[in-house]
């Protein structure tokens, strides 16, 4: 039901539905200005008004559902045209890849307020603050260190040895697995 197919079965029930309402509205007011006339019914304005007064409160009852279903079928239909329109116009553009030296050097001169770089052993991407995660993997719940490109866990502190690289700002790199 994630997807919506329930929403959009349940407000074409409702628009069908809704349809028969008020086709057997029009039966019920032919019935009381045709047919009951011939059986003996007088007109007067005090039944006449409460009667018509009650029926357009139920034509503007239905009218506002079936609007606002109408609008979300618009605009369903209009989503779906305009998704499928920019996934086609996307292009693929590959990445040339740099030297990794030239990298680290690019990115640790944009860090200069922090003067640890981190490199991830998956991906091999320089970076200076991982991403913060809860994992729950365990069972119980625990905040681990999570490369910000590939998502890869950072081990640190679960062994002696942390599995990644920390290059110091001022120095070379510090440790390299």
């Amino acid at each position: 039901m994630s997807n919506g197919w329930f929403v959009r079965v349940v407000l074409v029930l409702w628009l069908v539905s809704t349809i028969f309402v008020v086709l057997l509205l029009g039966k019920v007011d032919w019935v009381v200005h045709h047919e009951l006339y011939n059986y003996g019914l007088q007109f007067s304005m005090e039944w006449a008004s409460v009667y018509w007064a009650n029926l357009r409160m139920i034509y503007v009852f239905l009218g506002i559902p079936i609007c606002l279903s109408g609008l979300y079928f618009v605009l369903d239909a209009w989503r779906f045209i305009s998704m499928r329109r920019s996934v086609g116009a996307v292009e693929y553009k590959p990445s040339i890849p740099e030297k990794p030296v030239q990298r680290v050097r690019q990115e640790a001169k944009a860090v200069e307020q922090n003067h640890m770089l981190i490199s991830c052993p998956k991906c091999k991407k320089v970076f200076s603050k991982p991403l913060v995660m809860l994992d729950f993997s365990t069972g119980k719940s625990r905040l681990v260190n999570v490369c910000p490109y590939c998502n890869y866990v950072l081990s640190w502190g679960e062994s002696s040895e942390p599995d990644f690289g920390v290059l110091d700002f001022e120095k070379r790199k510090v440790k390299e697995q």
